[in-house]
């Protein structure tokens, strides 16, 4: 009987997070490539995990087992009718905030089968509770088991079920698992009626990690603290993720890390025997919060094999103190149904807090540094095994913290709403956790410096904005005359503000570079621009040229035609169209053919995968002229694209050429120019011939046996630079 409830609840929790990835893979496309699909998406799972848990918890109040069996029989059909999931007709709304749009998505498209799903975890323990089996009494370990079904299905999916199934394949691979669960549901369910039917009954004794008072309702500060929990790992969760994928693709396989480790923890903290004691790490936490705060409002991100392992140890940590105090805290059986629903409230507060607030509140990610903060916070009321290591690690944090807020100090202030969420959290902080006036006063304190801080605004920020799709920063240098705009810390384009320079192209689209020798060599029309970033390429315009310039964010258009900051498309020779939306959709909506299509567009530091797949390139050549040319910009730190588009260009029968412009000597890199990569693929070799006399241009080949890359299948694992 254990087996077959903890097989169960191991194929429920595999389905739940299989279809996460597999649907945000499906939607990724269409919104091109931001973390914050991920933490969107996040945030309907866990929601619907709430809807869920809440179903377990009024079929527990209000029906007899027997009922519950019959009801969820049924329930468990609902779904099928809706299987294979898939996406078809789905357009996003150009030039408006996504989120809505993509949240009625998931609910139309997944939102049922999910739902369904997400019942199992409480419900099955709640049915093993109430059988003969000797361990029925406590059956909060079986949680460890749902979770381990959970962490398998994060690492299998990049691993084995990417590279190797199609979409389709995939969709309808979880049909068929849906199918084995609900037959392993009603299973379990005929093994309850059948205890039921004999009149077994095992008497339930006290927890083995929580008081015998534990047996009593739980009172509502124990029920608040359930949540608060429950929402600072989740917000954590979430605010880690950001930071990965900001510079990196956004990719199942960096998304799985920090959810890995987080369900790591919840098999740790839940397990029978935890190895190590979350009182053991508590005085450990504040040396491992601080560092984190101030890496993060310095921004600094490199070294990177240093700082991105230093923010999963401070997620792992973190997670497993809060989940093991949580997991302790457990009531009786009887509750178990309130105690799951609680939790998948605190999570639901924290995704609320970090895919929805946040990015309309705050013009950074102040969400994460402020959710370390208040974790700070937390730790004097938990319980410890030594209390004078705490109240040395305690002050010394905030010590530290204060120090570096001050020095970031600045008149007015900015983000005051996000200051005002801050202070309201820690309220409830410290109404649940009764905490001391002078450490209520100390938060206020942290919260509002954190509010204030901005030490880049030391270096030259003349703006920081944030969008769906990220946060964009508008630095000065005064020494080099330049304004610079990131995305993330990746550069999207710099202009001199020196008259004299004021329309030369800098970073990647220097004259000397790749992309400068196309425009050099050969004369075009019609010019497509695949991302906008500050309209740098406009300045390669001349008169009588048509210019379009394909961008799917408002903000970036904003920036890029504020002349306080840039002016390549206002003094351009010519007016560039500005097309909102994604590249590729509104591409396809084209009338008039193209000469030259330029491909550059980026999420942070990646290319959006769907804009690289054989029906993208497909589409880039029905769109081309006789002898039109496709130009792709593959710089890139982490992923080397080449050995993709060389795949597309022999399966097409096209040509491909590439030049690698990575020696930059110390006077260009002053002058504003940055190393760079580009591919240019044209129909017909001869078309090439102006730019292969030039030696420093070659040709690319296909890695042999290589899958191509199709809008339902892809394999980033595969171009991972290993370097």
């Amino acid at each position: 009987m254990l087996i077959l409830f903890g097989l169960a609840l191991f194929v429920s929790a595999f389905l739940l997070f299989w279809v996460q990835l597999m649907m945000a893979k499906m939607i990724l496309p269409l919104l091109g490539g931001s973390p914050s699909v991920w933490n969107t998406c996040l945030f309907f799972f866990q929601a619907t995990l709430l809807l869920g848990y809440g179903y377990a918890y009024l079929a527990s109040q209000g029906l007899k087992a027997k009922q519950q069996i019959w009801l969820h029989g049924l329930i468990l059909l609902l779904p099928l009718p809706l299987l294979p999931i898939a996406l078809e007709h789905w357009l996003p709304p150009a030039g408006a905030n996504p989120i809505s749009w993509l949240l009625g998505l998931l609910v139309i498209e997944v939102g049922l089968p999910f739902f369904v799903v997400a019942t199992s975890a409480p419900l099955l323990q709640q049915w093993f509770a109430q059988t003969d089996h000797p361990d029925s009494a406590d059956p909060y370990f079986l949680y460890a088991a749902s979770n381990a079904g959970s962490l398998l299905g994060l690492l299998s999916y990049p691993f084995v079920i990417e590279p190797n199934l199609t979409l389709q394949q995939q969709s309808w691979g979880w049909a068929i698992a849906y199918a084995l669960l609900a037959g392993l549901i009603l299973t379990c369910g005929l093994c309850l009626w059948r205890n039921l039917t004999l009149g077994r009954r095992v008497v339930q004794p006290s927890l083995p990690l929580a008081p015998s008072s534990m047996d009593e309702p739980p009172t509502r500060l124990q029920q608040s603290g359930w949540v608060l929990l429950s929402f600072l790992p989740s917000s954590l969760l979430l605010g880690t993720t950001t930071y990965l994928t900001t510079d990196i693709a956004a990719i199942p396989l960096l998304w799985a890390v920090p959810l890995a480790l987080y369900l790591l923890t919840f098999i740790l903290a839940f397990g029978r025997r935890p190895l190590i004691q979350p009182q053991q790490l508590v005085d450990v936490l504040p040396l491992i919060i601080t560092p984190l705060v101030i890496l993060l409002l310095l921004k600094v991100t490199q070294p990177t094999v240093i700082v991105l392992p230093l923010h999963l140890l401070g997620l792992l940590l973190i997670a497993y103190v809060l989940h093991g105090y949580l997991a302790a805290s457990r009531p009786c059986s009887q509750y178990l149904t309130r105690f799951y629903l609680l939790i998948s409230l605190g999570g639901v507060l924290g995704g609320l807090l970090n895919a929805i607030a946040a990015p309309l509140l705050f013009s950074t990610v102040l969400e994460y540094p402020l959710v370390l903060i208040l974790s700070l916070l937390l730790l004097p009321s938990l319980p410890t095994q030594s209390k004078s290591r705490l109240r040395t690690t305690f002050p010394l944090a905030v010590g530290l913290l204060l120090g570096a807020l001050l020095i970031g100090w600045r008149a007015g202030g900015q983000d005051w709403l996000g200051t005002g969420l801050g202070l309201g959290l820690l309220g409830a902080i410290a109404y649940g956790f009764s905490f001391k006036p002078g450490r209520w006063g100390v938060g206020c304190l942290l919260i509002l410096l954190l509010g204030q801080f901005s030490i880049t605004s030391l270096g030259g920020v003349l703006t920081t904005e944030r969008s769906f799709f990220g946060v964009y920063q508008v630095l000065q240098d005064n020494l080099g005359k330049y304004n610079t705009l990131l995305h993330g810390t990746t550069v999207h384009g710099r202009q001199s503000f020196d008259p004299a320079r004021q329309q030369e192209p800098l970073t990647y689209f220097t004259r000397g570079g790749p992309i400068g020798q196309v425009f050099t060599a050969r004369q075009f029309q019609q010019v497509a621009v695949l991302g906008l970033g500050v309209g740098t390429l406009a300045s390669y315009a001349q008169p009588g040229q048509t210019w379009d310039f394909y961008e799917i964010d408002p903000l970036v258009v904003k920036l890029a035609q504020d002349q306080r900051y840039f002016t390549f498309l206002a003094q351009a020779a010519v007016p560039p169209n500005l097309v909102l939306g994604d590249a590729r959709l509104r591409l396809a909506q084209s009338v008039h053919p193209y000469d030259l299509i330029v491909m550059d567009a980026f999420s942070s530091d990646a290319i959006p995968v769907h804009l690289i797949t054989q029906e993208a390139m497909q589409l880039y050549v029905s769109k081309l002229t006789a002898r039109g040319l496709i130009v792709v910009n593959i710089t890139n730190r982490y992923l080397n694209l080449e050995p993709v588009l060389a795949g597309l260009a022999q399966h097409l029968g096209l040509f491909a050429i590439k030049r690698q412009d990575r020696s930059i000597s110390e006077p260009e890199i002053a002058a504003g120019k940055s190393a760079s990569q580009w591919v240019v693929i044209a129909q017909h070799q001869q078309d090439l011939a102006f730019l292969t006399q030039d030696q420093r241009w070659q040709i690319i080949t296909a890695i042999p046996n290589t899958p191509v890359w199709t809008d339902h299948f892809s394999n980033l694992v595969q171009v991972l630079r290993r370097n």
